[in-house]
């Protein structure tokens, strides 16, 4: 949906940050309905004052671009932390979700609800500040709501239950999100993250998390937080006391946090898998004000709102993030293959994008950029039907043998068909191939996903496409595929 700037207001003369919005849509309603997610998103932050929430503090509105001026925070997101430095501690763990909770306090106070909180919306300045941004998809409570026919907006891996199933939302739906993030700080990823969206999306809905060992002291506390039924789950002031008890344990509590028994849910409850998928410079004036966006500075993704299909993925970056590990789209490029056995680390194909997850690849010009972590990166075409993924992780046993599991779990839900789940080879080594299709909303998918091992690690080269636009889908996934090179 835009990018961020790093841009002085020569006014007050003061560095800030310029969220420029792309409004453009498919057609004059989707651009209507841009127009009024951006400002109400403008709205509802500009709503909150409080130092763990970020700041707004102009709209810039000049026909067919829109800016939001904000706080520029000079920091790191929570999720470039963990991918830079690795898991947390618990100790630092409960420093930042109490700088979550004082921010979600102030929130829905003001009958905000965030919905979509997660390590990329969380930034953590050296000093220790904690602040919450990227109200893109936020919803004022008295407000109109917006209808996105087919799309499901926000990050299933830190989505809670009630807003996959299309049950009603509130205060305790970021309750949720929050404790998956502060999983995902002592774990390095979201506790319901699996192979595919689709077993992500079951993982959410019937699973238990996946706690990290690391926890400790943080295991009661985020077990109740990620209750599957919105009412078992602790209020903020209680979850401030109990990570109050965690983050500063010299001093004298005052109360803990019970995990609550989770009441069972009648049978003919509704809960059904959901349909879904696998897994130069510029100018603002107005009135008062006059900020220009400087040039050398890092652009970055932000907002980016995705069907859930195939992948409904989260946005990211954030204003005045700084550093960021979602750069715009890199440029369309010949692709080549690694050479095996070569002395030397191998080369990336020439204009090849290099990801965070320790892999490079060749991705097509102008499509929009998503990262779901430090390790995985997706890609959107602009007509919405292609998306590709890359990824990588820890190996855990036989490629195989996971796959098998994560393909039994895919059939519980979203009208899936396998077409094959076989041994492969990529580039001269052992590799799966897995080939599908699902139904996500009366349309017809089709997901093909390539996985492989190499020195410990675990390495995704996935795509999901419309039947219609097959020929061209697998032409770029093939090209996309042989430019791939783990660094």
């Amino acid at each position: 949906m835009g990018r961020v700037w790093r841009a002085t207001d020569h006014v007050l003369d003061r560095q800030v940050a310029v969220k420029e919005m792309r409004i453009d849509g498919l057609d004059p309603e989707d651009g209507r309905t841009r127009r009024e997610r951006t400002l109400r998103e403008a709205r509802a932050t500009a709503r909150i004052d409080h130092p763990n929430v970020v700041r707004v503090y102009d709209v810039v509105d000049e026909g067919e671009r829109l800016w939001i001026v904000m706080e520029l925070v000079a920091s790191r997101s929570l999720e470039r932390v963990m991918a830079e430095e690795g898991p947390l501690r618990p100790r630092e763990t409960a420093r930042i979700g109490l700088g979550l909770v004082e921010a979600l306090r102030q929130v829905h106070a003001g009958g905000v609800l965030h919905r979509d909180i997660k390590p990329g919306n969380v930034l953590v300045e050296r000093g220790g500040r904690v602040v919450l941004t990227d109200f893109g998809i936020a919803a004022i409570q008295d407000a109109k709501a917006l209808t996105m026919v087919g799309m499901l907006v926000g990050s299933p891996d830190y989505m809670a239950p009630e807003r996959i199933s299309g049950r009603p939302q509130g205060p305790p739906s970021d309750v949720w999100s929050l404790g998956a993030t502060l999983c995902a700080a002592l774990a390095g990823h979201s506790p319901f993250s699996r192979d595919t969206t689709l077993a992500t999306l079951h993982a959410v809905l019937y699973e238990e998390p996946r706690l990290p060992a690391g926890a400790g002291p943080l295991t009661d506390v985020l077990r109740a937080l990620l209750e599957k039924t919105p009412q078992a789950r602790p209020s903020l002031p209680a979850l401030a006391e109990s990570l109050r008890a965690v983050a500063h344990p010299d001093e004298p509590p005052t109360r803990a946090l019970r995990s609550p028994t989770r009441p069972e849910l009648p049978d003919g409850s509704g809960e059904r898998p959901p349909e879904g998928a696998p897994s130069g410079p510029a100018v603002a004036s107005r009135g008062r004000s006059r900020v220009v966006a400087g040039t050398g500075v890092v652009a970055v993704v932000v907002g980016v709102v995705l069907a859930l299909a195939p992948w409904s993925g989260g946005d990211g970056d954030q204003a005045g993030g700084g550093a960021s590990p979602k750069p715009s789209p890199s440029p369309t490029s010949s692709p080549s293959a690694t050479v095996e056995g070569t002395s030397g680390p191998p080369s990336p194909a020439p204009g090849a994008h290099q990801e965070a997850g320790g892999f490079a690849w060749a991705t097509p010009q102008g499509w929009r950029r998503d990262v779901k972590t430090g390790a995985e990166v997706h890609y959107t075409s602009p007509d919405g039907t292609q998306e590709l993924a890359a990824k990588s992780s820890l190996a855990r046993g036989d490629l195989m043998d996971t796959w098998r599991t994560s393909e039994q779990n895919a059939r519980q839900g979203g009208d899936y068909r396998k077409i094959r789940l076989e041994e492969t080879t990529y580039k001269g080594r052992p590799a799966v191939v897995w080939e599908y299709t699902f139904t996500l909303r009366g349309a017809r998918w089709h997901a093909r996903l390539l996985g492989f091992d190499q020195a410990g690690k675990s390495y995704q080269i996935n795509t999901w496409y419309r039947p219609a636009v097959e020929a061209a889908a697998l032409k770029t996934y093939d090209e996309v595929k042989e430019s791939f090179t783990v660094l």
